[in-house]
């Protein structure tokens, strides 16, 4: 992976959590106590391209729909 490209994976990660978690009214240790049960942010690494092109809603009801399918 380039750099520009892990720099732009990263950014979306943080793009994503932020807003589910403002969405969801989740602290960050509430976050993190969720993604170590579901790996959202591995997740959002492994397909990137999909978050790219969403809106943050989006991008939160995309996670949403993970968290429930692997649930």
């Amino acid at each position: 992976m380039s750099e520009k490209r892990l720099k732009n994976t990263i950014f979306l990660m943080y793009l994503a959590t932020d807003a589910y978690m403002r969405r969801h009214s989740l602290t960050r240790t509430e976050f993190l106590a969720l993604d170590a049960r579901y790996s959202i942010v591995k997740f959002i690494g492994e397909c990137p391209d999909i978050f790219d092109s969403m809106t943050e809603s989006e991008m939160v009801d995309e996670l949403d729909e993970y968290v429930a399918h692997a649930a």
